[in-house]
């Protein structure tokens, strides 16, 4: 007797095992503030009745950050280019085609340090004290172009001319302005000179019939040929040529 009613005791009674059933429930009703903030179900829109927990809107862009984080650790720093291999330079490889076989004849060599190596490493001081070319800088300009010509001049000056001096020659179907003229002589320490193209170097030659030259300028600019339609840029064309 005393065995069984010792086993009784033990096995838990039906009411018993309910209220054990019941308990994730009421634990769900204990749980945290906090952890209930991340229960809070978020409607997809206004009047759907689809809802979603939100914690599970906050954890996707958090996966998501996390696999780019991921993806970029694993990505070398090669800023897209790819590592070369380490080991010898490469080879150069030269070829002779056979034009009755079709067949491309290859052999390898090493580069060679007396022969492919660069003319120069770095930057050469000029030869001033060389043979000179007897030549100047024309430039064919007018005066609203000012800025672009400084530009140039800057560019001329940094690169070449600071060295050698040579003059400028500056051309204009009129006549240049004093700011002009200041403007381009404060930019250059070389000589400068000022010259005017004559109406018979500059326009339509007696043997061209205006309208018609003008018809084709017009038919170039129709089909988007560079400058094409610019009649002014037809007349230095025709300037430059001699």
């Amino acid at each position: 007797m005393g065995l069984l009613q010792d086993v009784g005791r033990r096995i838990p009674s039906s009411k018993e095992s309910v209220e054990k059933t019941n308990d994730p429930p009421r634990r769900a009703e204990k749980m945290p503030p906090r952890m209930g903030f991340f229960r809070r179900r978020i409607r997809l829109k206004g009047n759907s009745s689809v809802s979603i927990p939100l914690g599970m809107v906050l954890l996707f862009p958090c996966l998501v950050l996390g696999l780019i984080s991921v993806l970029f650790m694993r990505t070398p720093d090669t800023e897209g280019i790819m590592d070369m291999p380490a080991g010898t330079p490469p080879s150069i490889r030269y070829g002779v085609a056979c034009s009755e076989t079709a067949i491309l004849l290859t052999s390898c060599r090493k580069i060679n340090d007396k022969y492919d190596k660069p003319f120069s490493i770095g930057c050469l001081e000029p030869q001033v004290n060389g043979p000179r070319a007897n030549a100047a800088f024309v430039v064919l300009a007018r005066n609203k172009e000012l800025d672009g010509v400084i530009q140039s001049i800057k560019s001329i000056e940094r690169h070449f001319n600071r060295w050698f001096h040579y003059p400028y020659v500056f051309l204009n179907d009129g006549d240049f302005n004093e700011t002009f003229r200041e403007t381009v002589e404060n930019h250059t320490s070389s000589l400068v000179e000022w010259g005017k193209i004559e109406p018979e170097m500059w326009g339509f030659p007696d043997w061209v019939d205006p309208e018609v030259a003008r018809e084709g300028i017009q038919k170039q600019g129709d089909a988007a040929i560079m400058y094409g339609g610019m009649e002014s840029y037809h007349h230095m064309c025709r300037f430059y040529s001699g």
